[in-house]
């Protein structure tokens, strides 16, 4: 008998996730990742330049776990102005061995935000200094939320400041965080905030936002903005003062990442879950600046999207 798949919204599937829940699961699927446990397939990206819109496709599996799951993923950048969200996107979770669907998650691009700031977490955790202070948030969108809450839960800060290309939304993203997290939150102008201990560029940009700042030495940027061909946020200037560039899929950031554009192709490289797994070094020295280049990858999907069946099914 063929079951009839559940179905969950948004407002279902939000109780079932915690950063608690998800850093710890994203941290050990880099390392299935990184020794081939976790299956993926090439994204597949599609823009819509008449309507500043773009859809994103990432298949993927765990070969230890329960499902496949396919994402579905849009982001239109002028819906704020139709009164809509950016973003919107469904999972779908089949049956990993025997291909029955399972259950169709229609997250409104929840399940996305909240691993991409996830996997930043495990990133910064392990590539961050230990008394990181400040964070800086380079955009003032859904994603710079989200990342402040979850570097949050991997590093004690203490100062954000905001910087976004429209000022008003730099504040009320500042006002916003500054009533949930009870720290100091203020709009700032870019140099303030890519003087900060951990940088997180989240943009939609095609041409570099950060291009001659001076980075703080041991800072970590995550590069989080660059994910499909010709995006990129950060500039020669800045690539040429870090001393590692961390990808989380190196095969994904050569083709659609930080690591695409030719300037790129001199820096020292390695892959987030072969420094995870202790096969890589990661930060060698108090001044380092590292930056982290994260594309997405499906395998983050798959345990985001099993946590939160298995959480419903309880």
């Amino acid at each position: 008998m063929h079951m009839t798949p559940l179905i969950l919204d948004k407002s279902m599937i939000l109780p079932q996730l915690s950063f608690e829940k998800l850093i710890p699961i994203i941290a050990e699927g880099f390392k299935d990742f990184h020794s081939g446990q976790a299956k993926v397939a090439s994204i597949t990206n599609i823009d819509v330049p008449e309507a500043r819109g773009e859809m994103h496709i990432k298949p993927g599996y765990m070969a230890s776990g329960d499902h496949i799951c396919v994402k579905i993923a849009t982001c239109y950048y002028d819906n704020p102005t139709r009164g809509l969200p950016t973003r919107d996107g469904v999972l779908v979770l089949a049956n990993r061995c025997n291909g029955r669907i399972e259950a169709i998650l229609c997250d409104s691009g929840l399940i996305t935000d909240m691993r991409t700031a996830g996997a930043s977490a495990v990133a910064v955790d392990a590539l961050a200094q230990p008394n990181a202070k400040t964070l800086g948030l380079v955009g003032a969108g859904t994603q710079a939320y989200w990342h402040a809450l979850a570097i949050m839960h991997v590093r004690p800060i203490k100062r954000i400041l905001v910087w976004g290309r429209r000022t008003d939304k730099a504040k009320d993203l500042a006002e916003r965080l500054a009533h949930e997290t009870k720290v100091s939150v203020q709009s700032g102008s870019l140099n303030t905030v890519a003087a900060c201990d951990i940088v997180v560029t989240a943009t939609p940009a095609n041409s570099p936002i950060l291009s001659d700042e001076r980075i703080s030495p041991g800072a970590i940027i995550v590069a989080m903005g660059a994910d499909a061909v010709g995006k990129r946020e950060l500039g020669p200037g800045i690539l040429k003062q870090a001393s590692l560039v961390v990808a989380d899929s190196l095969k994904q950031c050569t083709s659609v990442g930080e690591l695409q554009w030719p300037d790129a192709k001199s820096a020292q490289v390695a892959e987030l879950g072969a420094i995870l797994a202790g096969f890589r070094k990661g930060r060698e020295s108090a001044t380092d600046i590292i930056v982290f280049d994260s594309t997405g990858v499906a395998f983050q999907d798959v345990v985001s999207a099993s946590e939160v069946l298995r959480a419903s099914m309880r």
